[in-house]
C-alpha cells in the first residue's frame, strides 16, 4: 500500500481526491494547514516524519487579481512552495504530483498547446505558478506537473458554476458572461481521477494537460449550465472583456491539447459538456 501525503486537502480538488481514494489501495495521510508549503523547513522535518511514497499538491493562491496585488504572496505559495516539496520529495526518494495551470500561456495561439509550447504568462499568478512549475521539474525530475484547465467543483459559492446558478436563481439579477475568454472546463472528479491514476501506474516523468476535451468560452460554458438547470439562457447578456476590465489580464484563448496524456491509456477525459452533464445529473 502506498502511503501518499495531500497538501491542500481542504480545498475543492483536495476533497475530489479524498472522495475518489476510497477503496484504493492508498493510504492518504492531510496535511494540516499548518504545515506552510512555503516554509522550507517546516516542510523539510513534516514529510521526513510522515516519510510517503508519494506527494500530491492541491495547495496554490489561485486568486488571480489578489496575486497580482499581493505578487510577494504568490510567489511563496505558488512558486517557492512546490520548490519546498520538491526539495523534499526528492530527499526521501519521494515522487511529487503538481497542479498547474492553463496560466502559463499567454492566450495567443488558436490552435490547442501542448506540452513544449512556449510559456509566456501575461499575470502574476501565471509567472508564480510557473515558477512552481520549474523548480519542480529541477529538483525533483521523476515528478509530474498537471496542468489542467478552469477548474470546479459543486461546492456552494467556490466556482463558476455555483456562482452562476446563484445568480439565475435570482429572477431580477442582470447576468453578463464574456464571450472572448475560452479555456476548458474540468470538474475536479475528472482531474482527481487522473490523479489517482497516475499514483496506480505511473507513466513517463514529466509535464502533462489534463482537462476536459474541447474549448468553450464562458458564454458557452453558462449558457450549457442555464440549459441543464431549466433556466432561461437568455437571460445570459453576451460581453467582451473590454467590458469588465480586471485588476489582472487573463490569457484570452487556451485550449490544452491532451494528446499525451491520453496515450498513456491512464484515464479517459471527457468533452466538457459530457462533465458538465454528469455533475448536474
Amino acid at each position: 500500500m502506498q502511503r501518499v501525503l495531500l497538501f491542500g486537502a481542504t480545498g475543492q480538488l483536495g476533497a475530489s481526491i479524498i472522495d475518489a481514494s476510497v477503496g484504493r489501495d492508498i493510504e492518504l495521510i492531510r496535511a494540516p494547514r499548518s504545515v506552510d508549503i512555503s516554509d522550507g523547513r517546516l516542510v523539510s522535518s513534516y514529510v521526513r516524519e510522515v516519510a510517503p511514497d508519494w506527494i500530491v499538491n492541491c495547495a496554490a493562491m489561485t486568486d488571480v487579481d489578489g496575486a497580482h496585488l499581493a505578487p510577494e504572496k504568490a510567489m511563496a505559495v505558488n512558486g517557492l512552495g512546490p520548490a519546498n516539496l520538491a526539495r523534499s520529495s526528492d530527499d526521501i526518494g519521494a515522487r511529487l504530483v503538481q497542479v498547474s495551470t492553463e496560466a502559463v500561456f499567454d492566450g495567443e495561439l488558436t490552435v490547442p498547446y501542448v506540452e513544449g509550447d512556449a510559456c509566456r504568462p501575461v499575470s502574476v499568478y501565471g509567472v508564480s505558478k510557473l515558477a512552481g512549475d520549474l523548480t519542480v521539474s529541477v529538483y525533483s525530475p521523476d515528478s509530474y506537473v498537471i496542468r489542467t484547465s478552469w477548474l470546479y467543483s459543486g461546492a456552494t459559492g467556490m466556482n463558476f458554476p455555483t456562482r452562476l446558478l446563484a445568480q439565475l436563481d435570482d429572477a431580477d439579477r442582470p447576468i453578463s458572461v464574456v464571450t472572448d475568454l475560452i479555456g476548458n472546463p474540468t470538474p475536479t472528479p475528472v482531474l482527481a481521477s487522473a490523479i489517482l491514476a497516475v499514483l496506480a501506474a505511473p507513466p513517463e516523468p514529466g509535464t502533462y494537460h489534463v482537462c476536459c476535451r474541447e474549448p468553450a468560452s464562458k458564454y458557452d460554458w453558462a449558457v450549457e449550465i442555464a440549459e441543464r438547470a431549466g433556466h432561461d439562457a437568455a437571460r445570459i447578456t453576451p460581453v467582451t472583456m473590454a467590458d469588465y476590465p480586471s485588476v489582472a489580464r487573463r490569457p484570452t484563448h487556451v485550449d490544452l491539447d491532451c494528446s499525451k496524456f491520453l496515450s498513456t491509456g491512464l484515464s479517459p477525459l471527457p468533452t466538457w459538456r459530457e462533465a458538465w452533464r454528469d455533475i448536474a445529473g
